[in-house]
């Protein structure tokens, strides 16, 4: 990505972020971002939008069906972006509010890697255990299973990650025994 491009992502982004919060909406637009992003992304519109093959119209008409489901604030910025004919910039601009928001409320999703799922009473301690020792207010645990793991789990958040997982603790034995 070109820095123009980037300048103006930042530039829709920030405009995004600063309605949200001046409105008192950010729950409101963080849902209706990641449902369209959810969308997009399990049906590849990244591509679809930055294909220039494609025509505008059928990406407008897509852009479309997302603000029937949206909010009042998100489907007037869905407009904007289709007046401006920026629909091939929608993905990456609702990422890049989705991190601005992150960093403006300082609440991340935590990301919870385990060799087996955690209990409810294990999330819940997991995620009191992440606001104290990364400093932040956990938005979403994502947990994904691993079984290479052995024990233990790797937590991350805000670009801080916890390692106790086994695996690690024999790689960093083996590294010693060298």
């Amino acid at each position: 990505m070109n820095k123009k491009n980037y300048r103006l992502i930042e530039q829709y982004a920030k405009s995004l972020v600063e309605i949200a919060i001046e409105k008192n909406i950010v729950a409101v637009i963080e849902e209706d971002i990641y449902s369209i992003l959810t969308i997009c992304h399990e049906n590849h519109l990244v591509k679809y939008f930055a294909d220039l093959s494609i025509a505008s119209t059928n990406k407008i008409k897509l852009v479309r069906l997302f603000q029937k489901s949206q909010s009042e604030y998100l489907n007037n910025f869905l407009e904007i972006i289709i007046h401006n004919d920026r629909v091939a910039f929608l993905v990456p601009i609702f990422e890049k509010v989705l991190e601005h928001l992150s960093r403006q409320t300082n609440t991340f999703d935590v990301k919870v890697i385990t060799a087996i799922s955690l209990t409810p009473l294990q999330r819940e301690r997991l995620l009191v255990l992440v606001a104290q020792k990364f400093n932040l207010k956990p938005r979403r645990l994502i947990e994904e299973i691993d079984e290479d793991l052995i024990g233990g789990f790797v937590i991350s958040a805000n670009n801080k990650v916890i390692d106790t997982s086994i695996r690690r603790q024999l790689q960093t034995l083996k590294m010693k025994l060298k």
